[in-house]
């Protein structure tokens, strides 16, 4: 988890320019969808002079540009990821996912990617290896739902932290 702390403790180092400050938790949110498997929601509360609205949009922002890189890295890893198939619980999960995807499309996507806490990277990258070039869901789709929902995510943890009442960093 160091590498945890030592990205909050980066942000926080940041909190007296808000303009470097929603800089850094964009990039942080692009590589949270790419690469980084944690949820960077910590960003969102850590600097409470930055306007509320503002980090959701740079969240949403971030989610969306990170969903874009994902769309067509997810295609070029799925012949890697098939490989794993042979695994039952995997073959499941790709299948399960599969008919989900089918029968939700965007939605589903929208859904699951506005959970709080949930980790961007596995799921982005089920549903583009799962959107077989395209034909289940367009890149335009696939980067608006993420975007949306990276707004829908940063208010639904403000609204736990409204109902909870607790401080913001």
């Amino acid at each position: 988890m160091s590498v945890w702390a030592d990205l909050i403790d980066y942000l926080e180092a940041n909190q007296a320019d808000p303009a470097t400050y929603l800089l850094i938790f964009f990039i942080f949110c692009v590589a949270a969808a790419i690469i980084l498997p944690i949820p960077i929601e910590i960003g969102l509360v850590i600097n409470p002079s930055v306007f509320f609205p503002i980090k959701a949009l740079v969240m949403g922002v971030g989610k969306g540009t990170g969903a874009f890189a994902v769309y067509y890295i997810g295609g070029k890893v799925e012949e890697t990821v098939m490989k794993y198939v042979k695994w039952g619980w995997f073959r499941w999960l790709l299948e399960k996912s599969e008919k989900f995807v089918r029968r939700f499309g965007y939605f589903a996507l929208y859904i699951i990617m506005s959970v709080p806490g949930m980790v961007d990277t596995i799921p982005l990258y089920i549903f583009s290896i799962l959107n077989k070039e395209g034909k289940l869901l367009s890149v335009q789709g696939f980067v608006m739902a993420n975007f949306l929902a990276g707004i829908n995510r940063a208010f639904l943890i403000y609204a736990l932290i409204e109902l909870f009442g607790l401080e913001l960093f």
